[in-house]
């Protein structure tokens, strides 16, 4: 858990923890420069199961986080931003999902949004099986990063690059996502708690920047140098206000742009051709819903075969 002016919601975060079901844990608290009351706070805490260290100054999230997996002495390593909240059953079942599928390399869960007060805002799911995530990785980011549990070793050979601050985590996704399988566990266990001072939100401009970066390479790795305005017609699958179109002739652009990536896709043989092409449907029907052009969803860009179709359908009973 790195710690950052956290005096707020800190308690509540490392209370979340010491109420786990799952007993057989260390909390490493990592105070990263705070100048509030934080330090007092995280010290209040007799449970010897809680480390407490301190960087020498503000050293940022990156350097943070990487120094806290070093740290670590567990077969597994799970985070928690300060300001969330784990469910009581979180790390029981993520530990058991870990320990019964040796050949994955980590997993999330399915979250809650709260606002400042803690109340319930909207529920997230998000893709679960390894092949969805891996296919939904080229178009946005499918992990919370307070819902991951990931084997220490893993990490250890493969850190968080200082290349993408804000973005850090969908990049080292899409990096492991090509050498492991991966899962989120279908079960509302994180509560992500959106409020203003939230990076994403605070430094969106510097964020959209690196993502961009981060699929401009994805998309590369499949055969696609994407203009910079494909580029845009890409970005807006995560984000609708990218792309200033009018609606008919921004699905007609997104149209042809998922066609296309369809096309390199399957063609670089990096996916499972009917889980790319269900989920290229799933994010078009989504489009075609947050533009409130609801009979638009019904034509879609790319055909399915039976095993396609069963596929999405079984994405937009979970997910939308």
């Amino acid at each position: 858990m790195p710690v950052y002016n956290a005096e707020k919601y800190l308690s509540l975060a490392i209370d979340s923890i010491i109420n786990q079901s799952f007993t057989d844990w260390e909390l490493i608290l990592v105070n990263d420069g705070s100048t509030d009351n934080s330090e007092q706070i995280a010290l209040a805490y007799t449970d010897q199961r809680i480390k407490y260290l301190k960087n020498e100054g503000n050293k940022g999230l990156i350097y943070t986080r990487n120094r806290m997996i070093e740290q670590a002495s567990g077969e597994y390593i799970a985070f928690l931003d300060s300001d969330d909240i784990s469910m009581s059953e979180r790390l029981t079942q993520q530990v058991l999902f870990l320990d019964k599928n040796t050949d994955y390399g980590l997993c999330g869960t399915w979250c809650t949004m709260i606002d400042e007060m803690g109340k319930k805002m909207k529920r997230i799911n998000m893709s679960v099986s390894s092949d969805e995530i891996k296919c939904s990785l080229l178009f946005t980011n499918t992990f919370v990063q307070s819902s991951i549990m990931i084997r220490r070793d893993i990490l250890i050979r493969n850190p968080y690059d200082k290349e993408y601050p804000l973005a850090e985590d969908y990049e080292l996704w899409c990096r492991l996502s090509q050498l492991y399988k991966m899962q989120n566990l279908p079960q509302h266990l994180t509560l992500y708690r959106w409020h203003s001072s939230n990076i994403s939100k605070s430094k969106k401009e510097q964020l959209d920047s690196l993502v961009d970066k981060i699929s401009k390479r994805e998309l590369k790795n499949i055969g696609i140098n994407a203009s910079d305005y494909e580029l845009s017609i890409h970005s807006s699958i995560r984000d609708k206000n990218i792309v200033n179109l009018p609606h008919n002739v921004y699905l007609k652009e997104l149209r042809l742009w998922l066609h296309k990536v369809a096309e390199y896709g399957i063609r670089s043989e990096e996916y499972n051709k009917d889980t790319f092409l269900a989920t290229i449907a799933f994010r078009w029907i989504f489009a075609c819903k947050e533009q409130k052009l609801y009979l638009k969803a019904l034509s879609l860009p790319v055909g399915l075969s039976l095993k396609g179709y069963l596929i999405l359908s079984n994405m937009l009973r979970k997910r939308i």
